[in-house]
């Protein structure tokens, strides 16, 4: 069997790890840009690493990952935040960050009584009969619930923390998600973690997978421009090559762009409920220092300007120089404007809420910047798991490929549904490749 794989990120490059395993499984790898990794791409400047958004890694016990290091054999090291060095910021007040029954008994965040509500949800989410998943939305099951204002709110902001959105948009989350997302999280021992070495060491090792193997192959800078359908075979045409025929063909890019290239095609119309779905952006800015400048918490989260600051650097030694510090700051977005002037002076106003924040708990941080990057518009996912939006499935009836990534069905959210998606439709193919008529064919 000869597949296609477009798109050499996460998810791409899963399924092709995958794939590379079957002996009777030979495929490229098809990556328009010149280098691999898609949004998980890292790279180095003045000896700091810097990654397009966050690679922590959540549940990481639960999590695919760790189903992949053992079925891949992947090698990394990760390492826990520490839950005692995690606070919010409200109303200009610090506590710590309701993250376990130890720190929900000492933040200020909730009353006594609150906290003994908050238990008993956290403890029903683990039971699994939590009544959240039972709503169509986080939203309207708050709305029926008889819990206090800032009860509310802590679940509003903890779906914002893990989804990357505002509390409107968490608000659209379904209960379903929420429930089987924290179900997973809260039942984990290792909440929050750092791939040491950011998401190049996974994405370096499944390259060299899919290169050993060799059958596959991996083509940068070769986006694939057109294909068609003959017969069992499927043809590509990509940039600098022509008919190129393969028995499957995956596709690993985000769903706006699948929607796009299946513009004018024979399965047009199968993919308009997915046309509108809208991605998952924020604001990422990164800062370098010479020196560690201070380092009064790991993370903080401020509930008030809904964005937070993680000290990347005290979890991960490798992505910094020596005694260096790198922190990235995280702001969730809003996408609705009236006009571009609207937005920029939304964008402008975070830009200046996070240095504000840089300069009240790292002062004189700018005199010891040897690095400074500030994405206004980056993509986390490219579909936001809110009612009004839909995952792709991994296939649909009558369309002869393949789907995985962040925006289509799988496991957990961000990262976790890139891998899980991915690992789902490279087993389907291999099980599909394994029944008795195949091999005898």
């Amino acid at each position: 069997m000869r597949i296609a794989v477009i798109g050499g990120g996460l998810a791409g490059l899963t399924a092709a790890a995958y794939l590379s395993e079957h002996p009777d499984v030979e495929g490229v790898v098809f990556e328009r840009s010149p280098q691999l990794g898609g949004r998980a791409f890292t790279y180095q400047k003045s000896g700091f690493t810097l990654n397009y958004g966050a690679h922590a890694v959540y549940g990481i016990d639960r999590n695919t990952i760790s189903q992949m290091k053992q079925e891949l054999g992947l090698q990394f090291e990760s390492k826990q935040v520490d839950k005692r060095r995690v606070v919010y910021a409200k109303h200009n007040q610090l506590t710590l960050a309701p993250l376990d029954f130890m720190n929900i008994m000492k933040t200020n965040v909730l009353s006594t009584m609150e906290k003994v509500r908050f238990v008993g949800e956290v403890a029903a989410i683990i039971a699994n009969i939590h009544q959240l998943k039972n709503y169509p939305t986080l939203g309207e099951y708050l709305d029926h619930s008889h819990a206090a204002g800032d009860v509310k709110e802590l679940w509003e902001h903890l779906v914002c923390s893990n989804f990357f959105i505002t509390p409107e948009e968490a608000r659209k989350v379904p209960g379903t998600v929420i429930a089987e997302y924290y179900h997973n999280l809260f039942l984990s021992s290792k909440p929050v973690n750092y791939i040491l070495g950011s998401w190049a060491v996974i994405t370096d090792q499944l390259q060299q997978k899919i290169e050993n193997s060799g059958r596959w192959s991996i083509s940068v800078k070769e986006p694939v421009e057109s294909f068609r359908k003959e017969g069992s075979s499927l043809i590509l045409n990509t940039k600098t090559r022509e008919n190129l025929e393969f028995d499957a063909v995956i596709f690993a890019i985000p769903v706006q762009q699948v929607c796009k290239i299946m513009e004018e095609t024979p399965w047009e119309t199968s993919f308009e409920p997915y046309a509108d779905s809208t991605s998952t952006e924020v604001l990422v800015y990164d800062v370098g220092f010479s020196k560690v400048v201070a380092r009064p918490f790991h993370y903080i989260s401020d509930m008030d300007n809904k964005m937070f600051i993680s000290d990347v650097s005290a979890t991960d030694h490798t992505v910094v120089p020596e005694n260096g510090q790198l922190l990235q700051g995280i702001a969730y977005l809003n996408d609705h404007f009236d006009s571009d002037e609207e937005r920029k002076a939304y964008m402008d106003n975070k830009t200046s809420k996070m240095e504000e924040l840089f300069d009240q708990f790292y002062p004189g941080w700018r005199d010891s910047l040897e690095v400074k990057r500030v994405s206004k518009k980056a993509m986390v996912s490219s579909v936001k798991n809110i009612a009004s939006n839909q995952l792709l499935p991994n296939t649909l009836a009558g369309v002869p490929f393949y789907f995985c990534g962040d925006g289509c069905v799988g496991k957990g959210e961000l990262a976790e549904r890139a891998f899980s998606s991915a690992r789902n439709v490279a087993q389907s193919l291999l099980a599909g490749l394994n029944k008795p008529e195949a091999l005898s064919s």
